[in-house]
């Protein structure tokens, strides 16, 4: 049902840890501000509408 491919759409190099873009990062993705929550509050907020469907 599934392919998994290992391979790397493009090569990326690191040349060390950087701090404050993970922190970014982290808020980004499951901050109160994130994609995850804006996210969710868009599914919840589907179960309130009266007539989704005209």
């Amino acid at each position: 049902m599934f392919y998994h491919v290992k391979d790397l759409q493009f090569n990326a190099r690191v040349s060390g840890p950087d701090p404050a873009f993970a922190t970014l990062l982290l808020e980004q993705f499951g901050g109160a501000n994130g994609e995850l929550a804006a996210a969710l509050r868009y599914f919840a907020q589907a179960f309130g509408a009266k007539n989704p469907y005209p």
